[in-house]
This record gives structure tokens, sequence and C-alpha cells, in this order.
């Protein structure tokens, strides 16, 4: 079996891409835009329609972990997120380049779906923080080169250079896998539920888009979007209730150790957005950062991350997992609330980035390592997929939710419609600083759920020792990766 590691460095390269290429793409939109002549509410698709298409299709690519081996299917992902680059670098205009991220993201689905329960099939409750934690590091890394990398690929070579980066890493990755991870033992089911799958990709695919559009719909295609989130949203229950092999079993969805553990993810993930994605847009446009200076910037944020992980992980299989998520929110929730009150103070802002980023920290690992413990072992792909969806929902529908937020507030502080000078700027400041302050009652949710969750780190642990196969490896498979 593989040690934590190999198994970090191998499932490592899929965690990065997946990150890098959101976070390389952010930086790149002011960029984009001009370049081809859209404005932010159209823009924002390029981001969109990735974190929707990986949303939709999660619980989906999750079960095919399940069923076909979590290795082979995240292979397959990787082979579809490289052609998929590809075609974005090629990409003409906004639509081509819209659908090329459609591709691109049916590859990132699937490596995201089936990371997390490759990461929690080949470990322990005894180690499985610290290997969560270390690849919390990895996916920081990529949040942090992807900005500066970003920004320089961009002003320097231009926009499809950022794609290109994903190909020969993507290749890299996929031979680490082929050569350390092992296949999984496959989930034996009776009839793959399609009726099910289609159902919650309809009722996510709805929701996120009609938040996106909910400022400019007309009334009839509102109420179309809503009825179809309703209705899709009950027959799935009404689905999965009955189906003898559901995608997503009602009863994990009912346990509250995990429901608590995704809903406060959702949130938590949400309270990020006016940083990844507005704050691009402010740095470059109301105060003149090249993109470069945007790019170091919004490496602070992943920088704390990389530093505060592998700590997160240690305390996470110590502490209570109520306390280290509840903390982590607090502090992230601080964080949000001095960065719009310190606008436009660089200094000031990097300096509440910190401690959002260490609070974010302290959440995101403690909370990972929770839910995946407290999943049932044959449901390790659908519950990684549901922990990943929490996150890019959280993104896809905070993304659309802030353009909205954004644009509201900017009408209304800047009714003349000035468009360049210090009218403009103050606007622009107090629009941001507004936004922020909203994102806040998201995360202040998140607390109050993350408060209510179940067991404690240390009882499931003990309720699993026994469980020596719950990573697929004994107790002497176990001191020897360790050891490694």
């Amino acid at each position: 079996m593989p040690g934590v590691s190999v198994l970090v460095l191998a499932i490592g390269f899929g965690t990065f891409l997946g990150a890098l290429d959101a976070s390389i793409v952010n930086v790149s939109l002011f960029t984009m835009a001009a370049e081809l002549g859209v404005e932010m509410n159209a823009i924002q698709w390029i981001v969109l329609s990735y974190l929707l298409v990986i949303t939709s299709l999660m619980p989906l690519m999750g079960k095919l972990g399940d069923r076909y081996g979590k290795t082979r299917v995240f292979q397959a992902g990787m082979i579809i997120f490289i052609i998929g680059s590809f075609f974005c670098a090629l990409s003409p205009n906004l639509e081509v380049l819209v659908a090329s991220r459609v591709f691109q993201a049916i590859g990132a689905s699937i490596m995201s779906a089936n990371g997390l329960a490759l990461m929690t099939y080949f470990t322990t409750p005894k180690n499985r923080g610290r290997a969560i934690g270390m690849i919390s590091v990895v996916l920081a890394a990529a949040l942090g080169i992807g900005p500066v990398l970003g920004g320089f690929l961009s002003q320097f070579y231009g926009w499809p250079s950022i794609f290109l980066v994903n190909l020969p890493m993507g290749v890299i990755g996929y031979l680490l896998v082929q050569k350390f991870i092992p296949e999984t033992k496959k989930v034996e089911e009776v009839k793959f539920d399609n009726i099910g799958a289609a159902l919650f990709f309809t009722f996510l695919f709805s929701m996120v888009y009609y938040v996106s559009i909910v400022t400019t719909a007309d009334l009839i295609l509102s109420t179309v979007l809503i009825l179809t989130i309703i209705l899709s949203l009950i027959g799935f229950i009404l689905r999965e209730r009955n189906f003898i092999s559901p995608i997503i079993p009602t009863k994990i969805l009912a346990d509250r150790k995990i429901s608590t553990s995704i809903f406060s993810a959702l949130f938590a993930y949400m309270g990020l957005v006016p940083i990844i994605f507005l704050m691009p847009f402010f740095l470059q446009e109301a105060l003149g950062f090249s993109q470069t200076m945007t790019g170091l910037f919004l490496i602070v944020h992943p920088l704390v991350i990389s530093v505060t992980g592998p700590a997160a992980g240690f305390i996470s299989e110590r502490v209570d997992a109520k306390y280290q998520t509840v903390f982590g929110l607090v502090m992230e929730l601080i964080g949000l609330i001095l960065l719009a009150y310190f606008i436009p103070n660089i200094i000031l802002m990097a300096l509440a980035i910190v401690v959002l980023g260490f609070g974010l920290s302290m959440f995101t690992v403690a909370n990972g390592n929770f839910v995946m413990t407290s999943s049932p072992k044959e449901y390790l792909g659908v519950i990684s997929a549901l922990t990943n969806i929490s996150r890019t929902t959280g993104f896809s529908v905070g993304t659309a939710a802030v353009t909205a937020t954004f644009a509201f507030l900017l009408i209304m502080f800047n009714p003349s419609g000035a468009t360049t000078g210090p009218e403009f700027v103050a606007a622009y400041t107090l629009s941001v600083q507004y936004a922020i302050w909203f994102f806040c009652s998201l995360v202040f949710a998140a607390i109050i759920i993350s408060a209510f969750r179940g067991l404690n780190a240390e009882e499931i642990n003990r309720n699993n020792i026994t469980d020596v196969e719950v990573g697929a490896i004994s107790e002497s498979a176990e001191s020897d990766t360790l050891d490694s």
C-alpha cells in the first residue's frame, strides 16, 4: 500500500490542477473581458460554467469511482482535463472558451469526486488528519501559485498560456497515479441510478443558473427555473428513497455528522468568494494594479493555508471537531469584517486576509477529517463528492451572488454612471465593502450550523479503531505507512 507521502504526491497532482485552474483564471478575467470584448456579467461564465459542471456532475462521478474503481476513474478525469485545457487555449471567442471550460470541468469533476475518497481509502483514522492536512498544503500551493503565474503568463504571453501550463503537469500526474496508486475494491451494485443522476444534475444546474441571472431574468424565465428547481429536488428525493442503488442514499443526508459538515462548508466557501472573484477586479479596475501585482496580493491567503494546513491536520486528530471548526469559522468571519473595514489600505487588507486564511485552514482540515472519518466506507466516493460539492457549490453560487450584489450596489453608489475618476473609485470601494459585509452573514450561518455537528473526532476514532479495513490496510501496514 502507498505511504502517506507517496499518496499525497500522486493524488495531489489532480488536486493541484483543479485548484490551479480556478485561481489562475480569476486574476486574468479582467484581461479576458477586455480582449474578448465582454462585460463582467458575461466573463463570469468562464468561472461559473466550470464550477457549475463540476458541482452538478460530482455525485455521479463519485458513484462511478465506487462502482468501477476510484483509481481508474481518477486517471480518466486527468485525461479529460488535459484535453479540455488544450481546447481552452485555442478558443477564439467567449462562446468556444466557455464550451471548452465545460469539457475541462468534466475531468476536474472526476478528479475532485475521487481524490479525497482515494485519500480516505488508503489511510486510517490515526493518520488521516495529517494526510488531509498535507493535501491542504497542495491545494494552498495551487491557489498561491495560480494568481502569480496567471498574472505573469497573461501579461507577457497572453491569456491562452494559462491553460497550456496544465498539459505537462497533467501528464506527470497521470504517470504518478499509474505507478504508485493501486486500484480500489469495487462496490457491487444491481443497477445504476440514471434517473437520479439526471434529476440531481437538473436541480443543481437550475439553482446555480437562476442565482446567476436572478437580477436580469424576466418573470417567465424565473418562474420556469424556480419550478424546475423545486420539482427536480422533490423528484430526486423520492427517487433516492425508493431506488435499490441510489446516487446519494438518503440515510447519508439524514446523518447529522455528514449534513452539518457539508452545509457549514458550503457557507464557509461562499464567504471566500469576494476575495477570489471580486478582489481582482477591484485591484485592477479601481486601484490600477497590474496583473502581476494583483497576483502577488492574492497569494497571501493560500500562503497562510500552506503554512497552517499541516498543523491544522495534526490538531484535528486530537481536538473535538466542533471546537476546531467553530474556532476556524469565527476567525474567518473576523478576517472578512476587517478586510471590508480596511479597504483600500493594501497592507491592512493583507493582514485581514492572513486572519481569514488561518481560520479557513483550521476549519477545512478539521471538517474534512471529521466527515470522511464519519462516512461508511462503501460510500467514500459519494461522500468525497458531496464534500467537494460544498466547495464548488459555494464558489459557483457565491460567484453569481457576489456579481449580482456588486452590480446592484455599484448602481446605488454611482448613480451618475461614472467609469473613471475619484467618484468611480469611491463608489467601487463602497460597493466592495458592502458586498463583503453581506457575505459575512453567510459565514455566521456556517458557525451556527457547525456548532450542531455530532460526535467529536476522538469518539469517532474510538468507534473506528477496530475497523482496520477503513483505510484498506492493517495495523502493521499503517505502521509502515507512518514510517515512510
